[in-house]
């Protein structure tokens, strides 16, 4: 134990040893130099591994933080990339879109046609990819028929399908049995065209002057919610006329186009119980039960808000409602334990009308669309306007009758 006031050596012991040897001065010396070595070998080794592993420690920390500037640039880089999609903004793009969206912009603002952009027939000019896949973007937000029905992109002005109308026949054989000719089935082509929609905004000279505005979105945004209007309506119930798409609502049993189709038409489902002010589950059981289990997987509701608010009101015969609200942002309420999408388009519960239909809509229904939006500027037309004469070609028209069904009152 340490004496207060005496000096401690850590030799002390070993001189205090050779001291009552009764060795001689030089023996002793020699004595205490070799067990002064043995203790600074002993301490310089304990240094250099205390050295080492502080070494390593920092090595450690070094590589550490290197991994999560690494991770963090990934994650910068991934949500510059995720914005850009979300937002239909230009993060990320590659310097050719970059150019092409600043060369729209000039366009936009002055009429300059540079290089980046390629020119229309018409003087106009057609719009850069990435302006063209904003457009089609704000039209899947605006409108559930692109949210829901089968879209595809074609380079010509249609698209023609086959269908086997009556099947090709098959049947099991032996290993030696003989292979009979089966029966081959009956073709029919469906051809979906496209027509042209058209949008024709206006935008004063002095907010194209404004380099506040942004002129882009501001015309996009115009363009986006016209085309919604004009071509959702034409999903449900157009006519065809002037390549206008053949509305959904008109393959119907009794409607306009209900031989048109290869495969026949939609089926309809008779409302039994319901009226114009009530709707009763079990002409809804009977909606869900006829269409096949094939269709049945993603199958869904499309009514209006006025049928949806008919709908929420229905009870089971405990009084409980049949109507399940969404609980979660962005996904759809659920009715039978089906989702359920409002659709404008879709007539009110009347006589006659068809106010719900229920199925698989991407196997139902196709949207085409061609490729290419084409903007033609106007400054002349209508001053102090300038105009955006818009255009774009899309078609639609009824796929498979089988995967969808009609609620007729």
């Amino acid at each position: 134990m340490k004496k207060q006031g005496v000096k401690q050596y850590p030799l002390r012991g070993v001189i205090g040893v050779y001291a009552n040897t009764g060795s001689d001065p030089v023996t002793m010396i020699n004595g205490i130099r070799s067990s002064l070595q043995d203790w600074q070998n002993n301490q310089t080794g304990e240094v250099n591994a205390l050295r080492e592993q502080m070494g390593a420690g920092e090595r450690a920390q070094a590589e550490l933080k290197q991994t999560i500037v690494d991770l963090q640039a990934s994650y910068d880089d991934l949500a510059k990339k995720i914005a850009a999609g979300q937002m239909n903004g230009v993060g990320g793009a590659s310097p050719e879109a970059m150019a092409q969206s600043a060369a729209m912009a000039s366009y936009l603002r002055s009429g300059e046609v540079n290089a980046a952009l390629t020119k229309d027939g018409n003087l106009g000019v057609v719009a850069p990819s990435e302006w063209d896949r904003t457009v089609t973007n704000k039209l899947v937000e605006i409108s559930p028929a692109r949210q829901l029905f089968n879209v595809k992109t074609t380079d010509n002005a249609s698209f023609k399908k086959v269908y086997n109308l009556h099947g090709f026949a098959s049947g099991w054989v032996g290993e030696t049995d003989k292979r009979p000719e089966t029966k081959t089935g009956e073709l029919k082509e469906y051809e979906f065209k496209t027509g042209e929609i058209y949008a024709n905004p206006a935008v004063t000279q002095t907010a194209l002057d404004d380099a506040e505005i942004d002129v882009e979105a501001l015309v996009n945004e115009e363009v986006s919610n016209e085309f919604a209007i004009r071509e959702n309506a034409a999903f449900f119930a157009g006519d065809g006329a002037n390549g206008k798409p053949i509305g959904i609502l008109t393959f119907v049993e009794g409607q306009a186009n209900e031989k048109a189709h290869p495969l026949g038409a939609i089926q309809a489902v008779q409302a039994i119980g319901s009226s114009s002010h009530e709707l009763d589950p079990d002409d809804l059981f009977d909606l869900t039960g006829a269409l096949p289990s094939a269709f049945m997987p993603n199958a869904a509701f499309m009514m209006n808000r006025k049928t949806m608010t008919l709908a929420r009101k229905m009870k089971n015969y405990a009084g409980d409602y049949l109507w399940q609200q969404s609980m979660q942002i962005g996904q759809p309420n659920r009715l039978l334990g089906y989702p359920v999408y409002e659709v404008a388009d879709m007539p009110d519960m009347g006589s006659g009308s068809i106010p719900i239909l229920f199925g698989n809509f991407n196997r139902a229904y196709i949207i085409l669309d061609r490729k290419g939006i084409r903007v033609l500027r106007d400054p002349f037309s209508n001053k102090p306007y300038v105009h955006f004469y818009t255009t774009k070609r899309t078609g639609g028209g009824v796929d498979n009758p089988e995967a969808v069904k009609a609620f007729v009152m």
